[in-house]
């Protein structure tokens, strides 16, 4: 009995302090309630009186009702209000990375946010609830006052990636090219906090996907976007195409109407064509054709993007680009079109545009002989044998190179003076030489390589759109009957003509005699015999002086694409502008001119860029960089200079009887030859000819010399190997 009394009595005892705990919990639970109601009453006093302010100082300062602070003064305000919790926090934040001090959540769900700083101690708390019936959080009490010295380094626990792509939205906005490397150095100027570069970059992403999409979007919108083009700009063509069972991302084809009637109605017949490749997260390349206006203006007609640069891709834009312009290029003078000759366009070119005249851009040829030669007297020579006008000059300063070196000789086969010079190439350049499109295309990849590819595409129309506006504008202040570039000629012309004799044979003909040469005009057929008046379109001294002479107006005598009402009519059409994606219908249906129904979404080509640092390229030449000998009397111990990969000849005589069989090619071979025929300097014949090349033979040489090198290099190098085993 003793012992159950004692058990009863204790179990008594358990119970009493359990219920003296469950009434001081009790009564904490009604003093935390207390509180909370005298917070709230203090809460309505200050929404009555007004509201008090805990400056960055720490100070404290009262305002009336009706004012407000802005949060860039890193201040808080008890009622003042949020849009949702995701801003109070995200405010939170930034006046804890401005104050220094680390931010702890003490509590956070959909009716209340409570924080406090992080350091023990430290009396800062802010406690912000829902207003009712409302979406809005208000702060309900706040203790503004920090004892703690704060974060003492620079790296603070705030600063995440997403508080970095709040900061730097603006900066990426106005700068897409804004580098990670800046982002570390202008948050550590503006903040005083130190991120990492992988912060800066994610920073950047996730800013540049929130502004413009991401890249993986873009492709998705491609069919929308394609679609929008055709309805606000009836007549452009717009096209997407896909690879595979999932869709991968090939082709996108996008020409404007504005600058198709442009161009078939008032440019020049000239196209430019090159590419530029894309470095973004996606790899491409970008192919343009581009016309010339009135004033030496390019002229952007037809935009393509490809997953990679191939025969395939050049063959499909040739022909979207033969497409695009009909009929109407049966009834325009014959095409030229220069390019830098890649096997791809010549095939594309010939295949589509069979009559169209293809020349190199001298930019690409000059550069090959420099690099060949690297003699600064033969490119100065070579140069005044590109400006040459006729034949008999052109041959003179051929005559010239081969005093200074005959090693020249050979280098017209691969690159044929028909394909490049003004003297021998049969379609009309208009004094155009090298590609002016590829500082266009070198801009436009350099400023939209970081964005997805519609946004790339409208950074290109909004120049393109741009670039109308102005120059329309520009037409139309002109008063003169040719555009200020071919005026400035036509005053040079006549300036010039007052210096020669004119002798008039009949109505049209005339003979104009200098101190140089005489020269024959007519003025019909616009023909001068110094080939001058043909080749540029515009009226030559000599034709200035024939005119003048029989009372015409030498403007008159200029090409109708250099006129000022020629150039008005390039730029008449104008490119509507595209709505926000927002405003599309979510189903596109196939559309005419698409190419297929995409009712399916469009996956990122899988030429993605790898990861990491772009490696060096090991090899600095490849096979096309070779090129052939220069000198048929080369014997074995000359050394040679000619041969990009550096070897000793003694060491690989194989090599040796290989570039000797290249040098004795006859007729027989595919090889290229070349002769010199039996007309000597000054009797008006041709003193060399420049035969066909066949550019695929030349590659096939090149291949096996490449690998007979190869294989004597190894040889050499096992035989160095047993040598240094016999002396051990």
């Amino acid at each position: 009995m003793k012992k159950n009394f004692e058990a009863s009595g204790m179990k008594r005892s358990t119970e009493e302090k359990e219920k003296e705990e469950g009434g001081k919990e009790e009564e904490k639970e009604r003093g935390g309630r207390e509180e909370e109601r005298k917070e709230a009453d203090g809460e309505r006093e200050a929404e009555g009186k007004g509201k008090k302010i805990f400056m960055a100082d720490q100070s404290l300062i009262t305002l009336p009702p009706d004012s407000s602070l802005d949060l860039q003064d890193h201040s808080l305000v008890i009622g003042q209000e949020f849009a949702d919790v995701e801003t109070c926090r995200r405010a939170l934040k930034d006046i804890a990375i401005a104050l220094h001090f680390d931010l702890r959540i003490v509590k956070s769900d959909r009716s209340r946010f409570i924080a406090k700083c992080s350091k023990e101690g430290c009396p800062w708390r802010v406690h912000v609830a829902k207003c009712p019936g409302v979406p809005t959080f208000s702060i309900r009490t706040l203790h503004g006052e920090h004892t703690c010295e704060g974060v003492r380094n620079l790296h603070h626990q705030q600063a995440s990636v997403g508080w970095v792509a709040r900061s730097v939205e603006a900066r990426v906005r106005d700068n897409p090219q804004y580098k990670p490397k800046e982002i570390l150095q202008d948050i550590r100027d503006q903040h005083g906090v130190a991120v990492s570069y992988m912060q800066a970059w994610r920073g950047k992403e996730r800013s540049m996907a929130a502004l413009h999409g991401t890249f993986e979007e873009g492709y998705q919108l491609l069919p929308g976007y394609c679609e929008q083009i055709r309805k606000l700009n009836p007549g452009s063509i717009a096209s997407v195409f896909t690879t595979g069972q999932d869709n991968f991302f090939q082709r996108l084809f996008v020409s404007y109407r504005a600058s198709i009637y442009g161009f078939i109605n008032a440019c020049r017949p000239l196209l430019e064509l090159d590419k530029a490749h894309l470095k973004g997260k996606y790899l491409g390349v970008l192919l343009c054709a581009a016309a010339v206006d009135a004033d030496d203006g390019l002229f952007p007609l037809a935009i393509g993007i490809v997953d990679v640069e191939s025969d395939e891709n050049w063959m499909w834009f040739m022909s979207e680009l033969r497409k695009l312009l009909g009929v109407n290029t049966d009834n325009m003078p014959r095409l030229t079109i220069l390019s830098e000759r890649q096997t791809g366009i010549v095939e594309a070119v010939e295949t589509h545009f069979p009559s169209a005249f293809h020349g190199f851009c001298l930019r690409y040829v000059s550069e090959n002989f420099r690099d060949t030669f690297k003699n600064s007297k033969l490119v100065n020579i070579f140069w005044n044998a590109v400006y040459a006008l006729t034949a008999v000059e052109f041959e003179s300063k051929i005559s010239e190179m081969v005093e200074v070196s005959q090693d020249v000789i050979p280098w017209f086969q691969l690159f044929p003076p028909q394909l490049w010079a003004v003297a021998y190439f049969e379609g009309v350049r208009y004094g155009h030489f090298t590609l002016g499109v590829t500082e266009i295309l070198y801009n436009w990849a350099l400023e939209c390589h970081e964005l997805p590819i519609v946004q790339m595409m409208e950074h290109i129309r909004h120049q393109m759109s741009s670039w109308f506006a102005e120059r329309r504008n520009l037409g139309m202040r002109w008063s003169s009957i040719l555009v200020p570039s071919a005026e400035k000629k036509i005053l040079e012309a006549i300036a010039d003509a007052h210096c020669y004799q004119v002798l008039r044979a009949n109505e049209v003909e005339f003979e104009i005699v200098s101190s140089e040469r005489t020269n024959i005009v007519d003025i019909r057929t616009r023909v001068c015999s110094c080939r001058r008046w043909q080749l540029y379109g515009l009226p030559c001294a000599h034709a200035a002086a024939a005119l003048i002479s029989c009372g015409q107006n030498a403007h008159l005598f200029a090409e109708h694409c250099f006129t000022v009402n020629s150039y008005r009519e390039t730029y008449s059409h104008i490119i509507n502008p595209i709505p926000d994606k927002s405003l599309w219908n979510e189903h596109i249906e196939g559309a005419d001119g698409g190419g297929a129904k995409f009712d399916i979404a469009i996956r990122p080509p899988k030429t993605r860029r790898p990861p990491g640092r772009p490696k060096k390229k090991l090899l600095r030449h490849t096979v096309d960089d070779l090129v052939l000998p220069r000198n048929s009397t080369h014997t074995a111990g000359q050394k040679r200079k000619e041969i990009t990969i550096q070897v000793d000849p003694l060491a690989f005589p194989s090599f040796l009887n290989m570039e000797a069989s290249l040098l004795t090619t006859s007729s027989t071979t595919t090889g290229p030859s070349l002769r010199k025929t039996s007309g000597m300097r000054g009797e008006g014949k041709k003193l060399f000819q420049f035969p066909s090349i066949d550019r695929q033979s030349v590659t096939d040489y090149s291949v096996v010399l490449q690998l007979t090198l190869l294989v004597e290099l190894i040889q050499a190098i096992l035989a160095h190997i047993a040598e240094l085993a016999k002396g051990h």
